[in-house]
């Protein structure tokens, strides 16, 4: 099931960890790119968080997953929102421009 997942981090708590943490997150974040688990991320424009699609067999696997983050004893905040295919968007696909063509 894909996960839409909204995380506040509270880097000032990252104090002089923040390089080392940082470093074994996106670290962790590659190796769920790999795994097909973690399909897209984007930073927030105010700096604050980051905002995820992940692809997880169960509520209780994305928990886990998330609990495991090195960045998880900082987030000060976490939505997670589960999707579901939308019949105007097979399987969630972008639309983008073919053969110069542009979406209608």
């Amino acid at each position: 099931m894909l996960y839409h997942i909204d995380v506040d981090i509270d880097y000032a708590a990252l104090g002089e960890r923040r390089e080392d943490i940082l470093r074994r997150e996106w670290t962790r974040t590659a190796e769920l790119i790999e795994r097909g688990i973690a399909i897209a991320e984007w930073r927030k424009a105010d700096g604050q968080g980051v905002i995820a699609v992940w692809d997880c067999e169960s509520h209780e696997a994305l928990n886990a997953l998330l609990r495991e983050l090195p960045i998880s004893p900082y987030l000060k905040s976490v939505r997670v929102l589960a999707l579901v295919e939308h019949p105007l968007w097979p399987g969630g696909r972008l639309r983008r421009e073919t053969k110069g063509e542009k979406n209608p």
